[in-house]
This record gives structure tokens, sequence and C-alpha cells, in this order.
């Protein structure tokens, strides 16, 4: 056994070595992590760019709701999100960055979906909204955005377009092995240790057979140890060859992905020096098709250490049904010992945590619940601060509609690309005058106000689904009386 894990951690070091990947729960989970994914110079370019962000009137910044003024939302999804039944598409062309402001209230308004199938997962799809993805290519295996990023003006910040542009090409080789592994099974993981199948017996054992039992559980502590059959290294679960196409997850078809992208700080001071943490959660509902997520933790400053926790539910039926588990009744002793789950006990499984500090870079399937752990400041006189970049990939042979398809829904952006038009006839007419067509504008495109109302409709939703997930793991219990 003991040279069986050198062998395994001598694997997983050339692994390293050659990709900066470590694999981490990769018994039957795939979730990945990396130090040095993302290089100093790329890390302080992002810095840079995000300050642009930063730096603006306190009126300005968007404090993310029930947060306490803790979480600051520099582009944030859940903001001017698709809305069915308001917001507008152009089907049959594509909003690209050069011309997605002069887009802006062009379209035909997407129609709301019918109320119906999906049987036991209607809950966990939206008929409401959907996050915006912004399409990227590789047109010579680098990242290239082809449509704005929902939130982030194209051309005030095209210098953080390229910044994420570089880390998304960072990102591809993680969600290759992530989506490899998990939707479309080619990676193969493979059984440390066999198993045998065990055969359990409901018959009583007398008292000899007792008393033989209770005398062999006495030897066991003196007798020595059978070496038995040993372990034979042969293969790692994920090997060079696997991950050196970087593209595989993509099936040969076009080199084209959709990514939302989140930015987002948490800020600590005295006056409010603890983070409590976050929820159980899933990112996106089922309509947005996201399969992963990469967390760049890019900048911590004052807090104490914090990790990412991950749960996910257990294969009751695998246990209890189809024989693989097989159990006497009120069996409470083997279920602890071999699977870590009591009677009665909820069908979740905690899969471990991961240290977030900065500099780490962690892609992990979304098939999975997670929650940020709590954090308060290092030093409680002086304030602290944890920066993260979170991109989430939708499934590349299911797209969803994107900014490709509908042009930016922000008002605020759409009178500054009027009011400084001057070749236009709007932008032609005095301030007062823009001031007067401005007010009389209709319900498109929103108001930033509007958009605020929308988001918390959203995050309601999205709450509701993330507490019907919780019920589902909850009721859903172990019961071991085959009565």
């Amino acid at each position: 056994m003991f040279t069986y894990c050198i062998q395994e951690i001598r694997a997983k070091a050339t692994l390293y070595e050659k990709f900066s990947i470590i694999p981490v729960f990769d018994a039957s989970e795939c979730i990945l992590k990396s130090d040095s994914a993302i290089p100093h110079e790329l890390k302080e370019e992002l810095r840079s760019a995000v300050s642009r962000l930063e730096d603006v009137p306190e009126n300005h910044k968007d404090w993310h709701p029930g947060s306490d003024g803790k979480v600051l939302d520099l582009v944030f999804p859940s903001l001017f999100p698709l809305v069915y039944g308001r917001s507008r598409i152009l089907p049959s062309s594509i909003v690209d960055l050069e011309s997605c402001l002069q887009n802006i209230g062009q379209g035909q308004i997407i129609p709301v979906p019918p109320d119906g199938g999906y049987a036991e997962y209607k809950s966990f799809f939206s008929i409401c909204f959907q996050w915006l993805p912004c399409n990227v290519s590789f047109p010579d295996s680098s990242a290239q955005t082809d449509s704005y990023i929902n939130n982030l003006h194209p051309r005030d910040h095209r210098g953080l377009y390229h910044v994420i542009e570089k880390i998304i090409d960072r990102a591809v080789p993680f969600w290759n092995i992530v989506c490899e592994i998990h939707y479309m099974g080619r990676i193969k993981m493979y059984s440390r240790i066999a198993l045998p199948m065990a055969d359990y017996t409901n018959e009583t054992l007398g008292e000899d057979e007792m008393r033989k039992i209770k005398e062999d559980e006495e030897n066991e502590t003196t007798r020595i140890i059978d070496k038995g059959t040993p372990f034979v290294f042969d293969k790692l679960h994920l090997k060079s060859e696997d991950i050196e196409d970087k593209f595989a997850f993509l099936g040969g078809g076009e080199r084209k992905v959709q990514v939302i992208v989140k930015l987002a700080n948490i800020m600590l001071t005295p006056d409010k020096p603890n983070y409590d943490g976050g929820s159980w959660h899933i990112e996106g509902q089922l309509n947005e098709h996201i399969v992963s997520t990469a967390i760049y933790y890019y900048d911590n400053h004052n807090i104490t250490d914090s990790r990412l926790q991950f749960q996910t539910k257990v294969d009751d039926e695998g246990l209890t049904m189809d024989g693989s588990y097989r159990h006497e009744d009120v069996d409470r002793h083997s279920l602890s010992e071999v699977f870590g789950l009591d009677m009665d006990t909820e069908f979740v499984m905690e899969l471990g945590s991961i240290l977030t500090r900065e500099d780490r870079f962690i892609v992990f399937p979304n098939g999975f619940q997670h929650c940020v752990s709590p954090f308060k400041l290092a030093d409680p006189t002086k304030p602290g601060h944890r920066k993260i970049l979170a991109m989430f990939l939708v499934a590349p042979k299911d797209p969803v509609i994107s900014t490709a398809n509908v042009p930016p829904q922000r008002k605020d952006w759409w009178q500054r690309e009027v009011g400084t038009n001057k070749g236009t006839r709007l932008g032609a007419l005095p301030a007062e005058l823009l001031d007067l067509v401005f007010e009389g504008v209709g319900e498109f495109p929103m108001s930033l106000q509007e958009a605020k109302k929308i988001r918390g409709e959203l995050m309601k939703e999205r709450s509701l689904m993330d507490q019907e997930i919780d019920d589902h793991l909850t009721y859903d219990t172990f019961n071991l009386c085959e009565h």
C-alpha cells in the first residue's frame, strides 16, 4: 500500500510539473486546483484593470443585496440579465464588440417559454430569467471575446477584456479535464482499491458463534498481519495525453465556448470585521447549462484563512437497492464505518474543502454544491479584502442565448452613446432637450433602478431553487429497515 501511494504521488508530481494542475477529491470526482496557473504578471494586469471598476464614487458602488455592505459587485451577471418577455434579441444577426452599443434597443422581444416539461426538474428551470454569457472563440488557439461581457463596458474596459481573455486561455485545460471526465466520459476514473462484494446475513447468531467472534476479535490485536496481494499502481486517472489536447472537450467541433463572467470583492473593515460565509448552492439554473466553474483568488489582504467546501448527493439507490451494499436491518455500524453516514441521515456526503489563498485557481464541475466558509480580519484594527474572478462555462455542445444575440440593455450606456454621437439627430440636440428625450423613453432600455428590482426577483427565484435542492437532500434520508 505504501509503495502504491508513493507511485501515485510521483505521478501527480509529474502532472503538476508539466501542467501546474493538481487534481483533488479525484477517487471518483475531479476538482482541480493550481497556485501557478495564472502568472504574477497576468495577476498584476488584472488588478490594474479591475481598479477602474473599483475607483468610482461611493454612490456608484453596487453593494450586493443582503451583504451588509461587505460584498462589492463589480461585474454581476444577475444585473441586466435576459428577461423573457422583456429583453430584445436579434435572431438573424450577430452583435459583436464593435457594433453592440449601436444596437441597443434593437431587435424583437424574446417570448416567455412555455411553463411545462422537465418533470421533477421543472422547478430548477427558469421561465423568467437567464444569465447572459459572452461568446469566446480561439482563432489562433488563443481566446478572443466575440461579444460583450454583460455589465462590462466594451469600450471603457477593453483592457480588462484582454486580461480576461488571457485567463480564459489558462482555464481551458482545466475545463477540458473536468468536462472530459464528468460530461464526456473520455477520461476513465479507476478505483484505487478493488473491494470484493460482501454478503451479509440476516440470521441470528447463537451463543457459540458470538463467543467465537469475540475470541477472534481479541486475537486480531496480536496476530501477524497477512501481507496479502500487493497493490499495483499501473495508471493515473489523469494522464498527460489526456490533457495535451486542451480542446478535446469540444468534441472536434468549432473552437467556441460561452462564458459568464463575475467579478466581486469582499470588503471588511474594523466596523464590519467578519464575513459569515455563504450558503450551499449550485451555480445558475438548468436553462443556463452551466457545466463548470473556475474561480481565481487574485487578491487576499489582511484576512484569516477561508476554504471552499464541497458536498454532493449520495447515490442511495446504489447503496441499498441494486445489491452493491447489502446490510442487516438497522446496520448502523457498517454504514457509519464504510460511508461516514448515520441512520436516517441526509443524502449528503462532504467531499472536503480547499484553502482559498491568494493566487489559487480552482475549477470544478457544476454538479457539486459548494459553500464559502467564514473568515474575518487578521488584524481587526485595519481593513482587509478578498477579490475574485469567477467564470462559468456553458456546455459547449448546448449553447444558450448570449450577448452575441442580445444587445446591451443598459439605459446609461445608451444615453452615453446617443449623447456623445454628434452625427445623429439626437446627438445634435442641446443637453436640456436630450434630458427630456431620455425621460420620455419607455420601458427599453432598462434603467439601473429597474435592473436592480429585476435582480432582486432573480435572486429570490434562485434562493427558492437552492432551498428546494436542500429540501431534496434533507428529506431524502436513508432508512435501512426493510419493512
